[in-house]
């Protein structure tokens, strides 16, 4: 059946102003009419942590863009660079020389201290991600003579350096297709102390500041042939966080590099079971007296859910920064859908706190722990309803 073009105008107009007449929210009178039973009732439960403590973590660093060396008070890092396998035909050709070429890109520390380190072949082989400092200082990882050395009284955060090898050294670690494996790479070594630089990795994408190996021959007429490797694998290991970090409840320390990731833990099961969570936010407060940091950090942290069996369930995460009030600072993380899981049956109720890229670089950042002032303890704050 056909409308009427001017009853079907007419029936648009007025559907138009009802439509329109609910678009607002509803006056308190409006807001009387609501059954009791739709509105939902929100309430907050304030809940301070229960459990504090630090844990080292081995950190995945040969995927860092950078290669740190050098020792600050207690903590060294040591870096190891192994470049692609010289090509066949050297093997007969006379070395005149041999460097090894960095460029530095990081500090952390003073970065006005004196700076030096040793370079030593690699006896041993290494995978990218499974050398502790332990295994590095144990016999026969390295060869205790160097095959170089550099010494500065002063190293920018932009400088290339140039580190004279052993062309021993460098015979030493043979060509591609020689039967045995001789080529486990360099390790620097550092022998300062204050700071720790950052060089260029294999990682990076800018080719001035990779690590190269640059080698001169001398060839069958007499001329000067060079050749230069820039691919490799690398990683740097440090000596790990301070051993009495995890017994240390009033703290929460969380290091990149070395790495000690923070874990925190709640008791929620005041909570009805059957809340539903509109809202969790955990708050960090910072020491400031003992977090160390510079204009290179990243001031970012990731908070990661950990499951029953102790496992960090990298896939559910949340990134957490600071929020400045007054004169105070906190680190916030939104961990709804942490507390929904807790709810919902996981016996652990336990956050890990990580640096961000924490494979990058030393940051130290110090949070209050569970058996500090009340005031500064770790505090998560939960909006929820009941569902009816």
């Amino acid at each position: 059946m056909r409308v009427p073009i001017a009853f079907s105008s007419l029936l648009f107009a007025t559907s138009l102003f009802l439509l329109s007449g609910c678009a607002k929210e509803p006056t308190p009178v409006g807001a009387k009419l609501i059954p009791a039973g739709d509105l939902i009732h929100l309430d907050t439960a304030i809940y301070r942590s229960v459990r504090c403590y630090s844990q080292s973590n081995i950190t995945q660093t040969a995927s860092s863009p950078r290669v740190l060396v050098g020792s600050v008070d207690n903590l060294q890092s040591w870096g190891l660079i192994r470049f692609a396998y010289l090509p066949d035909s050297v093997a007969s050709k006379q070395f005149v020389s041999a460097e090894l070429d960095l460029r530095t890109i990081y500090h952390y520390g003073d970065s006005a201290a004196p700076f030096s380190f040793t370079v030593h072949q690699i006896l041993s082989n290494w995978s990218t991600d499974s050398l502790t400092i332990d295994s590095l200082k144990a016999p026969g990882f390295y060869k205790q003579s160097a095959c170089g050395t550099y010494s500065t009284a002063l190293l920018g955060d932009t400088i290339s350096i140039s580190v004279p090898l052993d062309t021993a050294a460098i015979r030493a670690l043979g060509t591609a297709s020689d039967s045995v494996i001789t080529n486990f790479g360099l390790l620097l070594k550092p022998t300062n102390s204050r700071v720790i630089k950052g060089f260029g990795s294999f990682t990076i994408s800018d080719v001035a500041m990779l690590p190269r190996l640059l080698l001169r021959f001398r060839n069958a007429a007499g001329n000067i042939d060079t050749l230069i490797e820039s691919v490799g694998a690398h990683r740097f290991v440090t000596t790990g966080p301070n051993p009495v970090w995890p017994s240390d409840s009033t703290h929460l320390y969380v290091m990149n590099g070395t790495s000690s990731r923070g874990y925190v833990e709640f008791d929620v099961s005041a909570l009805p079971a059957h809340a539903a969570i509109h809202k969790a936010v955990l708050e960090l407060t910072p020491d400031t007296r003992l977090t160390q940091t510079n204009f290179f950090t990243v001031d970012s942290l990731e908070a990661f859910f950990t499951g029953d069996d102790g496992a960090i369930l990298t896939y559910i995460s949340a990134s957490g920064g600071p929020i400045h009030a007054g004169d105070s600072k906190v680190y916030q993380f939104s961990l709804g859908s942490f507390v929904q899981r807790w709810l919902r049956g996981a016996k652990v109720q336990r956050v890990a706190i990580a640096g961000f890229a924490e494979q990058a670089a030393i940051d130290l950042f110090a949070f209050h722990g569970s058996s500090t002032n009340a005031a500064f303890r770790p505090k998560l704050t939960v909006i929820y309803s009941l569902i009816q």
